[in-house]
């Protein structure tokens, strides 16, 4: 990973249209705007877009609600939220990221040599832009004429999810015609930490995007032809096990990713649900087999576990803090639960501080985009066997991991053979819809770790893994939650500097910050938008 100082002194002077924003961060570099280069910014936002404060962002929020990890500390038991933490993203993506994304927007133009890097400028925003709706919903986008417009420096009306969500897939069918460029071409250098400016992995990338976002919306009710998008973008999307979208961390420079909230601080544990997963002992979801990802995820505990415990337990996250003290007790201490793989090569969490390292924030893969197909013949989108996909799908999620270790070092992968008895041993796929969905989307869960922004986003549109059957476990509720007992999660609130200086523009149904807000459905989840979900109710998809 390059160390960098990126010189952008002058970006939000660039990209802001107002006097006032423009006085107060006028350059004294001599740096302008027709010196800036899109590479460095590039590698700013790439970076720092996914980088910044991602304990308080994700790790207590995402990684948490997806049932991926668990914390020791009480700050977000019980479907709590802390506002001061859980704001920073929406608020940096609005002051900065947008920023970022303006001036390469405007850097290039509509200059031919330049389509690449424009392309790949907007697919990044779209990534962004999902990570801020696909947690709290409407937000604002477009102008009074209905322009895409934020981040220009003028307060806008919260715009629906159904139109952004259209507007960026319309937005990305245009990235997929840019990336198809011919002639030489501006390339990012050693700043495009995604796919080191290959364009064909971005144009792959952009499809398999579009056809994420067309899944999300299957059972919106919105009046938009999704099922063509998906289809076209089936033919495009990532295709082999190295096709993955992962940026690796530079542990040179300081951050907050697993290597210091696990590692160093010992505030991240390992859920007890996903290891129930890991170690075929799942009550909802018994394989009686151990999950060989297992060992690329996970190391067991170091201390040794009291009788009638394993190393290889997932740590608790479902009870009061005082009950949680008394098991974690019992067990041996918090060192006797199982732990991310971070000290061998082979290790998916593995770090060196000498670079290129396993550790790294996923956005995408070659298994999901199979998870995706599978759903999408259930579906009826596109033609052929949904059992058939389901099982390659599996198999991909078990390649791409050894793909990805074996690049940096490592020296295993997940055997054939070993890969086929895992898959033999999996309850049955079933028989009707609603069987096989739970299936593919119990496996797209395991798959897609730790990636807990898009698998929570997946729960709550499908329902699963679920609680009804009791692969997840439904945690003690406070009353101080934004949740009601019973209910599941389904948002995060709006950001409280949002009610002081926007409060016009927020949603009616939201307009009481203190309401049990984190408990309505946005419009593309399992039942509906502001509507609530049952934990105790199995989910009806078909």
């Amino acid at each position: 990973m390059k160390k960098f100082i990126i010189p952008v002194l002058a970006l939000f002077a660039l990209a802001s249209c107002t006097a006032k924003f423009d006085e107060m961060n006028k350059p004294t570099t001599g740096l302008t705007f027709d010196a800036a280069q899109p590479n460095y910014i590039f590698g700013r936002t790439l970076y720092n877009g996914s980088s910044n404060d991602h304990q308080r962002n994700f790790n207590l929020n995402d990684d948490m609600y997806a049932h991926y990890f668990a914390e020791g500390l009480g700050w977000t038991d019980y479907w709590r939220y802390n506002a001061g933490w859980g704001d920073i993203f929406w608020r940096d993506f609005y002051t900065q990221r947008l920023q970022e994304y303006w001036v390469i927007d405007g850097i290039c133009g509509d200059t031919d040599y330049y389509s690449c890097v424009k392309a790949c400028n907007d697919i990044w925003n779209v990534v962004l832009w999902l990570r801020v709706i696909d947690r709290q919903g409407d937000a604002p986008y477009f102008d009074a004429n209905g322009v895409y417009a934020a981040g220009k420096g003028t307060t806008l009306p919260y715009s629906k999810v159904s139109d952004i969500y259209i507007d960026l897939i319309k937005r990305l069918k245009n990235d997929v015609s840019l990336l198809g460029a011919s002639g030489d071409q501006v390339t990012f250098g050693e700043y495009d930490f995604l796919f080191k400016n290959d364009w064909n992995q971005w144009k792959k990338f952009a499809n398999t995007l579009i056809m994420r976002l067309s899944m999300r919306m299957s059972n919106s009710g919105v009046n938009y032809d999704f099922k063509s998008d998906f289809a076209a973008a089936a033919n495009g999307c990532f295709d082999n096990p190295a096709d993955y979208a992962r940026i690796s961390c530079d542990t040179g420079v300081w951050g907050d990713y697993y290597d210091r909230t696990f590692n160093d601080w010992s505030n991240t544990f390992t859920n007890c649900d996903f290891m129930n997963m890991m170690n075929g002992v799942n009550p909802g979801y018994k394989t009686n087999v151990i999950d060989p990802r297992r060992a690329f995820f996970f190391l067991p505990g170091t201390e040794e576990a009291a009788d009638g415990f394993s190393n290889w337990d997932g740590y608790p996250f479902d009870y009061t803090s005082d009950t949680k003290t008394a098991i974690v007790t019992a067990h041996g201490g918090n060192k006797s639960f199982a732990r991310l793989n971070m000290y061998d090569e082979n290790g998916l969490f593995h770090y060196s501080g000498k670079g290129n390292e396993n550790l790294s924030w996923c956005y995408g893969s070659y298994s999901e985009a199979l998870f995706l197909k599978a759903e999408g013949v259930l579906r009826g989108w596109i033609s052929g066997d949904s059992e058939t996909l389901f099982k390659q799908a599996i198999k991909a999620s078990m390649d791409e991991i050894g793909v990805f270790v074996t690049r940096s070092g490592g020296n295993k992968t997940i055997a054939a053979a070993d890969q086929d008895a895992y898959i033999a041993a999996l309850p049955a796929f079933g028989s009707s819809n609603e069987e096989k969905l739970r299936s593919i989307m119990i496996q797209k869960w395991i798959a897609l770790y730790p990636n807990s922004v898009e698998a929570w986003a997946e729960q709550r549109r499908t329902g699963y893994p679920d609680y009804a059957s009791k692969v997840l476990t439904y945690p003690q509720v406070s009353a101080s939650s934004g949740v009601s007992v019973g209910n599941i999660i389904q948002r995060i609130p709006y950001p409280q500097n949002e009610y002081n200086t926007n409060a016009g523009n927020i949603p009616s149904e939201y307009s009481d910050y203190n309401a049990k807000n984190m408990e309505k459905g946005l419009v593309w989840s399992l039942n509906g938008e502001n509507k609530t979900q049952s934990a105790t109710t199995a989910p009806k998809n078909f």
